[in-house]
């Protein structure tokens, strides 16, 4: 992998940041605890969500990039989960026409997807993502501790990136990271936490599965930077995801939804629209169904605070608005079984004809 450097420890870090003058941390104000692997670096903290994912956000980086003195020279680290890193690289992608940049991904979805690629975007009036650049980060560090203190809710979060990822390219790696993370889901149910002696149960297992993933999907990303075509299969789940997330986001009377929550349930909907798009058995979305809830995972749209299902109609209404449309169809990645996943473009009007099947 590409420099892409993954340790189950937080100090070799240390090496990276040599000339520390020059290095601007931008870095998730939750993260107080970090501050000292960052000692003689300028540090940027923000605060980050869903709803400070913005142009305005960027903006206010770089400014606090230019109060700080970065010149041309400087090279800015983001630190944090997904948004960090959308916000940080994006900042330095535009910051004086450009500046390097790298990753200390700490949540477990940013390990495994969103601080590798090179996609660095924001939200725009509620749409997910929809303004931004594909520059690549210079390295990308990567290591187990910074999740020891995750949220089970945060963490499971990454857990449905990793599935996408393994349904996508390998059905054996599939399978064992539904068995680990069950038995982890196991594990906090009967000690109250992931960790044992201050590591994650079975870590060295947990470290394998993330560097198979950043393995994947730097490969994928390789091939095709600029998703002209296989990388599109990385949005598997995410159509539908983006959607939810819109709508959630838009209607007080649905609850906050996590990304990885938004795109578990995304690649069910996804099983179930192939199923009946290629007139198939439900067999592998129903397959699907029992291994995300296994892990903890969501697999049914969202209801409202008076227990009413999200109306698929809603749902349709808003993939109307997503990036991946072209006319009146809309790229889905569909699932027929693990490894077996195809881009199709499917009429909106057939979406919305079998949105009923889908709940």
């Amino acid at each position: 992998m590409r420099n892409i450097f993954i340790y189950k420890d937080i100090s070799e870090l240390s090496r990276f940041l040599n000339d520390s003058d020059n290095v601007f941390v931008v870095i998730d104000s939750n993260l107080k605890h970090l501050h000292s692997h960052f000692e003689g670096c300028n540090m940027i903290e923000i605060p980050t969500s869903e709803q400070r994912k913005t142009l305005e956000s960027v903006v206010e980086i770089t400014g606090r990039l230019l109060e700080s003195g970065a010149d041309r020279g400087a090279f800015v680290l983001g630190v944090g989960g997904g948004i960090t890193t959308d916000m940080a690289g994006f900042a330095a992608s535009i910051y004086k026409r450009g500046v390097k940049f790298g990753f200390v991904p700490t949540t477990l979805l940013a390990q495994v997807d969103a601080s590798i690629g090179g996609k660095n975007g924001v939200n725009f009036e509620s749409y997910k993502n929809i303004v931004g650049t594909i520059t690549q980060p210079q390295w990308v560090y990567i290591c187990s501790e910074v999740l020891r203190t995750l949220h089970p809710k945060e963490f499971r979060a990454g857990v449905a990136e990793v599935l996408k990822t393994f349904i996508l390219f390998d059905k054996e790696q599939y399978a064992a990271a539904v068995e680990y993370f069950s038995e982890l889901e196991q594990y906090l149910a009967s000690t109250g936490s992931y960790l044992k002696k201050g590591e994650f149960y079975k870590e060295e297992l947990l470290l394998e599965i993330i560097g198979k993933c950043a393995e994947y999907k730097s490969a994928v990303v390789e091939r095709d930077e600029f998703e002209r075509g296989e990388r599109r299969m990385l949005n598997l789940g995410h159509t539908f995801a983006h959607a939810i997330e819109k709508i959630c986001g838009d209607t007080p009377d649905y609850g906050p939804i996590m990304h990885g929550e938004a795109v578990a349930i995304g690649m069910v909907l996804a099983a179930k629209l192939a199923a009946c798009y290629y007139g198939i058995s439900s067999d592998f979305a129903q397959q699907l169904e029992r291994d995300l809830k296994s892990v903890g995972l969501p697999t049914a749209v969202p209801s409202d605070k008076n227990g009413r299902q999200m109306p698929l109609g809603m749902l349709v209404e808003a993939l109307r608005m997503d990036k991946k449309v072209a006319g009146e169809s809309i790229h889905f990645i569909l699932p027929k079984r693990v490894g077996e996943v195809n881009d199709v473009l499917v009429p909106l009007k057939i979406v919305e004809e079998i949105s009923c099947d889908l709940c």
